[in-house]
């Protein structure tokens, strides 16, 4: 009695630490990384994996990874707050903290000048790592022998993200025959969302219900006391505007006229600084960050704006209609297709995918990996349960692993970035009942997505008919 009630909690006990969430009051230095969000850096998990039932070999992978670290994407991310910052400075009032904060700044703006969404060295370094541990975890499936079948998408960061998975292969398996390519011929299913959900992703009610729960978390008083001796700076921004008015056909003389507006400009200011801030990881390489900038209680509000903002475009919601997931269907269906060719050719392959978070999020939802369905009634509760730093940030990947045996049999283990995942299906029992957290029985699970996807079909069927 007493070896079951052992071997019953070894079995509970990765599915315990896979539901860990740090509570605002448990942050420290050693786990603030996480709430960078979506912009969290991917690290080597570390983690032993399950043995898999007796008689079962891995032979086929299906993957779809986001791009690795990258500078932001827009010029105004870096220059706004860099402009206000040096205005400041030249009127006298930036505090100490305040010029040492645009320092730091200056010196992000002038790296990311030219590079606005590129792939840093950090980002080549998290797919060569992947690629590395995929041959070392699983050389029955990448060897001499094997097929990779590679796509990404046609951003500059993601093609890089690919060549450089793809050049970690090459350097370990030079034999390995690697079909490689970045086409809009894939775009369908790599990252083209359907158009039946843009209502309700961009409903009124989900814009209003995510404005309001942003007014609620974003407190950015503190920050300008310490950034300015004088707020009115921020708090009352000037902004002066001159119009030119063009001189009559008949050649009168022109008119300018000159207006001014006064703005609060401090919430725009503090959240432009948490998106540079929160992106230092992709940057290690120039030796600072700005951790400091924000106490961790702002951090931990800045976050909860981060992560309901991805649930809200990507999760299921009665604000969304539940069915924002549904928008990449189209890469769920792929890679179902995908993997019955692949086991019906028997032979060991992968098809490894390069993509985005716009795409990934909502495929993990629509998966129902781990607690990714988690749908709140109050989006209040949703960092209870529904946390973005353990679903997807730089270079985060799922990675489908099929097993099979002498008889036939085909099982799946997930891993959300390389760390066994929990599907929607009952896990596998072996003949003498014996049951296997993560893996799980491929045609019940497809059946299951299947019947997900047919059920999408019904649903555009009913808005198209409203």
């Amino acid at each position: 009695m007493k070896k079951s009630i052992i071997i019953s909690l070894a079995l509970l006990l990765p599915l315990a630490l896979c539901a860990e969430i740090t509570k605002k009051e448990d942050i420290n230095k050693d786990n603030l990384y996480k709430f960078r969000g979506s912009m969290t850096q991917y690290e080597d998990p570390g983690v032993t994996y399950s043995k898999a039932p007796k008689g079962f070999k891995p032979f086929y992978m299906s993957h779809y990874g986001r791009h690795g670290s990258r500078y932001l994407l827009n010029t105004p991310q870096y220059n706004d707050p860099l402009t206000i910052l040096q205005q400041a400075d030249d009127k006298g009032v930036l505090t100490d903290f305040g010029k040492d904060v645009l320092r730091r700044i200056e010196i992000m703006a002038k790296d990311a000048d030219g590079h606005l969404g590129d792939l840093t060295i950090v980002g080549q370094q998290q797919h060569r790592g992947i690629a590395r541990r995929m041959v070392r975890n699983y050389p029955e499936i990448f060897n001499k022998k094997t097929t990779i079948v590679a796509r990404s998408t046609t951003s500059h960061r993601v093609m890089a993200s690919m060549t450089a998975a793809l050049m970690e292969f090459s350097s370990i398996l030079p034999k390995m025959t690697i079909d490689y390519n970045d086409s809009d011929f894939d775009r369908g299913y790599m990252n083209s969302e359907d158009r039946a959900i843009s209502s309700a992703k961009n409903s009124r009610e989900r814009n209003a219900a995510v404005n309001e729960f942003n007014a609620r978390h974003n407190n950015p008083e503190r920050l300008m006391c310490a950034l300015f001796t004088d707020t009115t700076f921020i708090t009352r921004y000037v902004r002066t505007t001159t119009t030119s008015r063009s001189g009559s056909a008949g050649g009168s003389t022109g008119s300018t006229s000159t207006s001014t507006t006064t703005t609060d400009r401090s919430n725009d200011l503090y959240t432009k600084i948490y998106d540079i801030a929160a992106n230092m990881g992709s940057h290690s390489y120039l030796g600072f960050d700005l951790d400091d900038v924000f106490t961790y209680e702002e951090w931990y509000d800045c976050w909860l704006q981060n992560n309901l903002y991805w649930f809200s475009v990507s999760g299921y919601h009665d604000l969304t209609q539940k069915i924002v997931p549904y928008g990449h269907a189209t890469l769920l269906q792929d890679f179902l297709d995908k993997a019955d060719i692949a086991i019906a050719k028997g032979t060991p392959s992968a098809n490894l995918r390069y993509g985005h978070d716009t795409a990934l999020y909502p495929l993990l939802c629509l998966m129902e990996v781990n607690d990714c369905a988690y749908a709140p009634q109050d989006i209040e509760d949703l960092a209870n349960k529904w946390v973005n730093y353990d679903i997807v940030h730089m270079g985060s990947n799922i990675q489908l692993i099929f097993f099979k045996n002498k008889k036939g049999q085909i099982l799946v283990r997930a891993l959300l970035d390389e760390k066994e995942a929990r599907l929607p299906v009952p896990c596998y029992k072996d003949d003498k009942g014996v049951e296997y957290p993560y893996f799980y029985e491929w045609d019940k699970l497809e059946k299951y997505y299947r019947d997900i996807l047919a059920r999408w079909t019904r649903i555009k069927d009913e808005l198209a008919s409203n």
